[in-house]
């Protein structure tokens, strides 16, 4: 279970990253592959991010 969180969450980064960047190629990237479910998941979770980061700012 480990390994595969930790992969959910590299692609949670990759597509909040590709989505402050406007990187539409990188962000279809991020979630290529995953199952409807698992790609709504981390859409969420990388949207969070994004709401985040335009009221806090960068790390």
């Amino acid at each position: 279970m480990t390994a595969a969180w930790r992969e959910e969450t590299g692609r949670v980064d990759a597509l909040a990253d590709a989505l402050l960047a406007g990187d539409e190629t990188a962000a279809a990237l991020a979630v290529a592959g995953l199952d409807d479910a698992t790609r709504a998941r981390v859409a969420g979770r990388a949207r969070l991010i994004v709401a985040w980061h335009r009221f806090a700012g960068e790390d």
